[in-house]
């Protein structure tokens, strides 16, 4: 067997185009690959030949995660390998129209010769439609990489229940297939209730484009047991003990996840917006920013715990002008849980859910399953907890109607304690919230020095206390 020496090497063009330059037979023969994807040049290491880990590169309207850029360099080198592995077996050298016709043909880029036009087209199959739907898609509904991304994983399922699936053979019965397919795999019933919904979706645009799709297949429904969504969140004693907590000089790290954690629940921040987030956001007025996932205008008050963080971060001091040291997703995720069980964070959840018909209930400790999204969810609830109206709660978090907001409104348990405490005739506590409403601060402070040195007696003495006290601050 004849060894054949070449390298590769990965570089962007003027443009910012990803190219692979393949080099072999003494450097004599060269041929370069175009991945056909552009990458932010400042989010390009140079070093490993890469896009920066878990970083975002904007393509036209497409925001393409590196993870893509990443498997797509990776098919390339792969599919050279792929024709050099080849040739070495016959002992030969590819010329560079060789390598680079047979690369692109495994790769499904060679050019296609044009039909005799007394031919009849034959039918298009199921793989071709669903490619022609995930390019048109991407023009006519402006998709994000995000949407290409749920479709891509929506068809490698379907190939999964079935390889051989046709237009002829996609009918209730292979649906009906493809349900019990997740439910031997452990998705769970939410799960699957949604990826029929994304399924169905593209059965519904072949039939709009004058596909055969079959009527059975477009009409089934999985009719599977889906309980309520278990929405996480701190109650506000809770937020206030995480955000309270001390910890010690070598756990910084846990207190920086902590104080990012907190300034998403002060300001209902998702972790997308507070990573873009720059100190040239935060005006007179509040934070002033254009959110990255559905490019809403967004204008949020400061709170003074929220202003404590910024002012912790004054000196911090970055390339691109951020507010804050924000890590990767996944790393701040799993600094919070730590700091969560740091802090004592300990609070069951129980998660039930369905596999099919079989029931499962899931008990974790919060620091197990908090997360960055927790933060904004705390927001809402302790929002409305608060009294807050949800359409005041809507305009600063973004969210379009109160269909969203639902989850929200029904687990705001504080406020409908608090709601239910007027029909078991507490005058006095009615009278105490009333009265607070119209404190300032300064007020505030001398009425909390006045309440430690309160000792009731019995309920009777309450409403002469609460008099006292609107006397001892006047």
């Amino acid at each position: 067997m004849r060894e054949i020496r070449y390298n590769t090497r990965t570089f962007l063009n003027a443009k910012n185009q990803v190219v692979i330059r393949v080099r072999w037979n003494n450097k004599k023969s060269e041929v370069g690959f175009s991945i056909g994807m552009t990458v932010d040049p400042m989010k390009w290491d140079p070093d490993t030949q890469r896009p920066i880990r878990a970083s975002t590169h904007i393509v036209g309207n497409d925001r393409i995660p590196s993870r893509v850029i990443n498997e797509r360099i990776q098919e390339f080198l792969e599919t050279i390998q792929e024709v050099f592995s080849e040739y070495m077996l016959r002992g030969s050298i590819p010329t560079p129209d060789d390598l680079r016709e047979l690369v692109n043909e495994k790769l499904g880029r060679a050019k296609k010769v044009a039909e005799p036009e007394n031919d009849t087209p034959r039918p298009k199959t199921l793989p071709e439609i669903f490619n022609i739907f995930l390019s048109e898609g991407a023009k006519e509904r402006d998709w994000t990489s995000t949407v290409h991304y749920k479709y891509e994983q929506i068809w490698k399922q379907l190939m999964g229940c079935d390889p051989e699936v046709t237009l002829e053979t996609l009918d209730k019965d292979k649906m009906v297939e493809l349900k019990e397919w997740y439910v031997r795999h452990n998705y769970r019933n939410r799960t699957i209730t949604k990826q029929f919904r994304i399924l169905k979706s593209f059965l519904r645009w072949m039939k709009a484009n004058g596909y055969p799709v079959l009527d059975s297949a477009i009409g089934y429904t999985p009719h599977l047991t889906v309980t309520k969504k278990n929405v996480t969140y701190l109650t506000f004693n809770e937020l206030m003990q995480f955000f309270n907590h001390k910890f010690s000089l070598n756990q910084k790290y846990l207190e920086r996840a902590r104080d990012l954690f907190c300034f998403m629940a002060f300001t209902s921040l998702r972790y997308s917006d507070l990573a873009q987030l720059k100190r040239a956001h935060v005006t007179s007025r509040g934070i002033d920013l254009y959110t990255k996932k559905t490019s809403d205008h967004l204008t949020i008050p400061i709170i003074d715990k929220a202003q404590k963080i910024i002012d912790k971060y004054a000196d911090y001091q970055s390339e691109n002008g951020s507010l804050f040291p924000v890590p990767s997703a996944q790393k701040l995720n799993d600094y919070i849980k730590l700091a969560a069980k740091e802090a004592g964070l300990d609070r069951e959840v129980i998660n039930t859910y369905y596999i099919g018909t079989k029931r499962y209930d899931e008990i974790n400790k919060f620091y197990d399953i908090i997360g960055c999204h927790d933060g904004r969810r705390t927001f809402v609830c302790c929002s409305l907890a608060f009294g807050i109206p949800a359409a005041v709660v809507m305009s600063i978090t973004g969210h379009k109607d109160y269909e969203s907001m639902k989850p929200y409104i029904e687990i705001a348990n504080e406020t409908k304690r608090y709601e239910l405490d007027k029909w078991n005739g507490k005058e006095w506590k009615i009278r105490i919230t009333e009265l607070l409403d119209k404190f300032d601060e300064a007020k505030l402070k001398k009425l909390y020095k006045y309440a430690k040195k309160l000792e009731l007696a019995d309920k009777s003495t309450v409403s002469e206390n609460v008099e006292n006290a609107e006397d001892a601050i006047s």
